[in-house]
Order: C-alpha cells, then sequence, then structure tokens
C-alpha cells in the first residue's frame, strides 16, 4: 500500500504501528482529520487508525480504532460504525 499521504500528513506517525489493512483499503490520511484514515474503494467505510501512544492522540479518543460510514446527506463520513482497540474486531466488522 501506498503511504505517501500517510507519510506528508502525519510525518510522526509511527507506520511500523500500523495494523495490516484489508485489500481495497487506500490511503486517505488528512491533516484536518485527528488521525490516519483509509477508505474502501467502494467510498462507503474510512478506518481511522489513531497513534498507537494513547498520549500522542489529538482526537482525544481512547479508542484507537474507528470505523465511519459514509454518510450522504452530510457529504462526509460522520456515521461512526464502530469504535475499539481491538484491531480484530474491526477485521471483523470489514469483513460482514
Amino acid at each position: 500500500m501506498n503511504l505517501e499521504r500517510l507519510r506528508r500528513e502525519f510525518p510522526d506517525f509511527d507506520i511500523t504501528t500500523l495494523p495490516t489493512l484489508p485489500e481495497g483499503y487506500f490511503d486517505a490520511s488528512s491533516y484536518i482529520d485527528a488521525a490516519p484514515s483509509f477508505e474502501n474503494e467502494e467510498g462507503t467505510l474510512k478506518v481511522y487508525v489513531d497513534y498507537a501512544n494513547y498520549a500522542d492522540r489529538a482526537s482525544g479518543r481512547s479508542q484507537r480504532y474507528c470505523v465511519s460510514r459514509y454518510d450522504e446527506e452530510a457529504g462526509d463520513f460522520e456515521d461512526v460504525a464502530l469504535s475499539t482497540n481491538d484491531w480484530a474486531e474491526v477485521i471483523r466488522f470489514l469483513s460482514t
């Protein structure tokens, strides 16, 4: 996966802490978000992967992983479908 956006938008993010993302997701990281993000090819889901170290998280969330659904009405990823510290739970959710 090309992580050029993540490296540019979050230069202090330790990419060695990034979990393996499922096929079909691409780096959609943007500095306007609190954490790096990865969007599915369909544009319906976005996975946010926050910093491994809680003290480094600008989001203030205690959960490292967040999955949001695209909200047609808002024109953005608004609906938080899952928030967890368990990457296996994220993978299970994305597989359903």
